[in-house]
């Protein structure tokens, strides 16, 4: 064999088993970051969309909720003056069910998470163990509906400085604060989340803003959405547990 045809040959013999071998190690890197990509995505924080698997139970604060759909896709079970003792007599007056009442809603519902809002009714109670004791009732029911969600408790939030000046049923930010810290306990009691929406809502001298509520109750969309953050907060860091 001529010596330059055998060269050549072998020249070409070993450039394709070098190619050979560089497109293998190519594609076991490429196969090998497919993996760590797939790796990286099922560690990654999965953003939620919607709060499907999640119910609002409770009185008229909710409204703001559902008119500015603060949580998306959320079930909205509420009634403007309901408390923690009507809760069980009382439907709502909207909605596709207006016979059942409020707490009752949650039968044969497979929720995750049932955040609560009673308090500001009953700030006019003289007997604030019924409140406390009712209001354990109340969880106790829904976990009976329910017995794999977490539970959620939310402050109330301050009024305005007009509202509160007034004391009308005694809706005064004073006995607002007086009224978490009940919540607070009861929270505490029954293995529920306390949501401290009074701080997140507050202004400096402990009110509800004057424009952040028409009425200086209800928060407007800007103060709901706050609200609704603390809220997504607190579901986010219990899923973690």
């Amino acid at each position: 064999m001529n010596k330059k045809l055998w060269l050549a040959g072998l020249g070409l013999a070993l450039c394709l088993a070098g190619c050979g071998g560089q497109a293998q190690q190519t594609a076991q890197e490429s196969a090998q970051d497919d993996v760590q990509a797939e790796q990286a995505a099922d560690s990654a924080p999965q953003v939620r969309t919607g709060y499907a698997d999640t119910a609002l139970v409770g009185n008229s604060q909710i409204d703001s909720f559902f008119i500015y759909n603060a949580l998306p896709e959320a079930a909205c079970y509420y009634r403007v003056g309901v408390n923690v003792n009507s809760v069980f007599e009382q439907p709502m007056v909207q909605g596709e069910d207006t016979e059942t009442p409020v707490i009752d809603l949650l039968e044969g519902k497979d929720f995750a998470h049932i955040v609560f809002f009673f308090g500001e009714n009953e700030l006019g109670w003289s007997n604030r163990s019924a409140f406390t004791t009712d209001y354990a009732k109340v969880i106790q029911t829904a976990r009976s509906y329910c017995p794999e969600a977490a539970i959620y408790l939310s402050a109330i939030p301050p009024v305005s400085a007009e509202v509160s000046a007034r004391n009308e049923n005694n809706v005064t930010n004073a006995s607002i604060q007086s009224c978490n810290q009940e919540i607070q306990q009861i929270a505490q009691q029954n293995d529920a989340v306390y949501i401290d929406a009074y701080t997140a809502l507050a202004d400096e001298s402990g009110c509800l803003p004057a424009d952040a509520a028409a009425d200086g109750i209800h928060p407007a969309k800007e103060y709901t959405d706050k609200w609704a953050d603390l809220i997504k907060q607190s579901i986010a860091e219990a899923e973690k547990e």
